[in-house]
Order: C-alpha cells, then structure tokens, then sequence
C-alpha cells in the first residue's frame, strides 16, 4: 500500500477514536448542586492549579477536545485532573 495512504487511514482512525472519547463522556466535569466542578471525592468545589508540561503536550494531541487543567480540593486535599478519582495529597 501506498506511505501516504497508511498515513492518511491512521490518522482518520486517531481522529474517530478522539470523537467516540468524547462522545462517552470521558473528561466530562462531576456536576453538584453547588459547583458546576465538583471533586470526585467530596463533592465540593474544585480551585485551579497550574498545569504540567505534559498535560500541555497532551492538550495538543487531543487537538483541544479535552481539558487537562489541574485541580486541587481545599476541603480533602484532592490535587489532579478532574476525572481521577485517586486520592493525591497536596503536600509533596
């Protein structure tokens, strides 16, 4: 087959997979009756924290369709991105 044929089919498939994510729900923010950004353990608001280079790098390779923010928990110390649900504490 031809190189640019491969390339093309790739990419195509890299893009429906992106889509069918999304179209889940992966990434989607935990809603409350308080906060419209909940964290995945207590339930309370969520305050923004400063992303990592690699979460730049990321955002780039999902084109966007996908937030990679940090958060962190003031309530339970949860710190990460919105949809982990493992517990990290704030101090490292």
């Amino acid at each position: 087959m031809d190189f640019f044929l491969i390339i093309f089919i790739l990419l195509l498939l890299y893009v429906m997979i992106l889509f069918t994510c999304q179209y889940l729900g992966f990434g989607s923010k935990i809603r409350g009756k308080n906060s419209n950004n909940c964290c995945p353990d207590c339930r309370n608001p969520l305050d923004r924290k400063q992303r990592i280079f690699k979460d730049k790098i990321i955002t780039y390779l999902t084109v966007g369709m996908f937030d990679w923010r940090r958060y962190i928990c003031k309530k339970c110390g949860w710190e990460g991105l919105r949809w982990e649900k493992k517990y990290k504490p704030s101090g490292k």
